[in-house]
């Protein structure tokens, strides 16, 4: 059964003073989350280490209120790419993007939380924020990311991996294929059944000791 997968942040292309990446490896009511510097250039990027290989099938983002980021996209990759060695490293493979609500129906007080359905084996996922949505509230134009959920399946490494099909290779060099493709929010197929302790609204919206409690008594 797909379940919440533990990770570690491996790098970021920075933060503001107390907002580190590494705050996404804590989900918790209080927790604020990454955020980028301020005035920083677009994009800005995240790269996840899953605790094993994996498979993932959901992925859940809590945005910020009004640090929010036009489009997030995301790339999977078996392992970390040696940038300086580029010819002989695996390149991340693309995933699709999402687009966030600029929250303007909301006056930039709810928070979104976006859920996406993916089938991507690897150990690693890299995040890429687009520029944020323009609002009276984000003085530094600045992107944030209160909380990421992973959830998935581990598996061997004689498990099918991200390869392209030779078809996919043919679309794409005929120029036949699109890369840009979004990520389905609204998946209506069959899909193993997930717990719901391991939905990041558990976390985010319970007391961490209520939530302990429950996990041991589930």
């Amino acid at each position: 059964m797909p379940h919440k997968l533990g990770f570690v942040v491996v790098s970021s292309s920075g933060h503001e003073d107390g907002f580190s990446a590494k705050e996404l490896m804590v989900h918790a009511p209080t927790v604020s989350g990454w955020r980028s510097p301020r005035f920083c250039q677009y994009p800005q990027e995240i790269i996840i280490q899953m605790v094993e290989r994996c498979r993932i099938r959901k992925l859940q983002l809590l945005a910020h209120q009004y640090m929010i980021s036009s489009k997030i996209e995301f790339y999977i990759s078996e392992s970390l790419p040696d940038y300086f060695v580029p010819y002989q490293s695996e390149r991340f493979r693309r995933l699709g993007y999402v687009s966030l609500s600029d929250n303007e129906k909301t006056g930039y007080k709810a928070r979104e939380l976006k859920s996406v359905y993916v089938e991507a084996v690897g150990q690693y996922l890299k995040l890429i924020f687009h520029k944020n949505y323009s609002n009276r509230y984000n003085l530094y134009n600045q992107v944030a990311l209160i909380a990421i959920n992973i959830i998935g399946d581990p598996v061997d490494f004689n498990e099918e991996s991200n390869m392209p099909s030779r078809e996919k290779l043919i679309d794409q060099y005929l120029g036949n294929g699109s890369d840009d493709s979004a990520l389905d929010a609204s998946y209506t197929g069959k899909l193993d059944a997930i717990s719901p302790l391991d939905d990041l609204a558990f976390d985010m919206y319970q007391d961490p000791e209520v939530a302990q409690i429950i996990r041991k008594l589930d």
